[in-house]
Protein backbone atom coordinates (compact mmCIF):
# COMPACT_ATOMS: atom_id res chain seq x y z
CA UNK A 1 0.00 0.00 0.00
CA UNK A 2 1.31 3.43 -0.92
CA UNK A 3 1.97 5.72 1.97
CA UNK A 4 1.52 9.42 1.88
CA UNK A 5 -1.14 11.97 1.24
CA UNK A 6 -2.53 14.22 -1.45
CA UNK A 7 -3.22 17.93 -1.16
CA UNK A 8 -5.96 19.88 -2.93
CA UNK A 9 -6.53 23.61 -2.48
CA UNK A 10 -10.13 24.74 -2.87
CA UNK A 11 -11.55 28.07 -4.07
CA UNK A 12 -11.61 29.35 -0.48
CA UNK A 13 -7.88 28.76 0.01
CA UNK A 14 -8.33 25.73 2.27
CA UNK A 15 -5.75 22.99 1.82
CA UNK A 16 -7.42 19.56 2.01
CA UNK A 17 -5.13 16.68 2.91
CA UNK A 18 -6.23 13.14 2.10
CA UNK A 19 -4.58 9.85 2.99
CA UNK A 20 -2.02 8.97 5.66
CA UNK A 21 0.28 11.55 7.21
CA UNK A 22 3.08 9.61 8.84
CA UNK A 23 6.81 9.56 9.41
CA UNK A 24 7.12 8.07 5.93
CA UNK A 25 5.70 11.30 4.48
CA UNK A 26 7.50 13.87 6.67
CA UNK A 27 9.45 15.23 3.71
CA UNK A 28 6.22 15.61 1.77
CA UNK A 29 4.55 17.34 4.74
CA UNK A 30 7.48 19.72 5.18
CA UNK A 31 7.51 20.56 1.46
CA UNK A 32 3.76 21.18 1.48
CA UNK A 33 3.95 23.50 4.51
CA UNK A 34 6.87 25.47 3.07
CA UNK A 35 5.15 25.92 -0.31
CA UNK A 36 1.87 26.89 1.35
CA UNK A 37 3.73 29.47 3.43
CA UNK A 38 5.13 31.03 0.25
CA UNK A 39 1.58 31.73 -0.93
CA UNK A 40 1.79 35.03 0.93
CA UNK A 41 -1.39 34.58 2.93
CA UNK A 42 -1.43 35.43 6.62
CA UNK A 43 -3.43 32.29 7.45
CA UNK A 44 -2.96 28.70 6.34
CA UNK A 45 -6.13 26.71 6.79
CA UNK A 46 -5.54 22.95 6.61
CA UNK A 47 -8.34 20.41 6.58
CA UNK A 48 -7.60 16.93 7.88
CA UNK A 49 -11.16 15.70 7.34
CA UNK A 50 -10.02 13.07 4.82
CA UNK A 51 -6.91 11.97 6.70
CA UNK A 52 -7.24 8.38 7.89
CA UNK A 53 -4.12 8.40 10.05
CA UNK A 54 -1.60 10.87 11.46
CA UNK A 55 1.29 9.89 13.70
CA UNK A 56 3.12 11.75 16.45
CA UNK A 57 6.06 12.66 14.19
CA UNK A 58 3.66 14.48 11.85
CA UNK A 59 1.89 16.15 14.76
CA UNK A 60 5.27 17.33 16.05
CA UNK A 61 6.06 18.80 12.64
CA UNK A 62 2.73 20.66 12.58
CA UNK A 63 3.44 22.03 16.06
CA UNK A 64 6.98 23.05 15.14
CA UNK A 65 5.72 24.75 11.97
CA UNK A 66 3.02 26.57 13.93
CA UNK A 67 5.62 27.86 16.39
CA UNK A 68 8.22 28.73 13.74
CA UNK A 69 5.97 31.02 11.71
CA UNK A 70 5.27 33.10 14.79
CA UNK A 71 2.61 35.77 14.73
CA UNK A 72 3.04 36.60 11.04
CA UNK A 73 1.12 33.57 9.77
CA UNK A 74 -1.52 31.52 11.53
CA UNK A 75 -1.71 27.77 10.95
CA UNK A 76 -5.29 26.71 11.48
CA UNK A 77 -6.60 23.16 11.37
CA UNK A 78 -10.12 23.75 10.10
CA UNK A 79 -11.49 20.23 10.07
CA UNK A 80 -10.52 16.75 11.23
CA UNK A 81 -11.71 13.21 10.65
CA UNK A 82 -12.94 11.14 13.58
CA UNK A 83 -9.66 9.19 13.49
CA UNK A 84 -7.53 12.34 13.67
CA UNK A 85 -9.71 13.86 16.39
CA UNK A 86 -9.23 10.71 18.47
CA UNK A 87 -5.44 10.85 18.01
CA UNK A 88 -5.37 14.55 18.94
CA UNK A 89 -7.45 13.87 22.05
CA UNK A 90 -5.28 10.94 23.14
CA UNK A 91 -2.08 12.92 22.59
CA UNK A 92 -3.37 15.98 24.45
CA UNK A 93 -2.89 18.16 21.38
CA UNK A 94 -6.51 18.82 20.49
CA UNK A 95 -6.62 22.18 22.27
CA UNK A 96 -3.23 23.20 20.87
CA UNK A 97 -3.90 22.45 17.20
CA UNK A 98 -7.63 23.03 16.92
Amino acid sequence: MARGFNVQRDDHGIYHLQGEVSIHALGQLKDFLEKALQSGHNELCVSLEKVRFIDTASLQMLLAFKKSVGSGVALRICGVSAEVENILSLSGLKAVLL
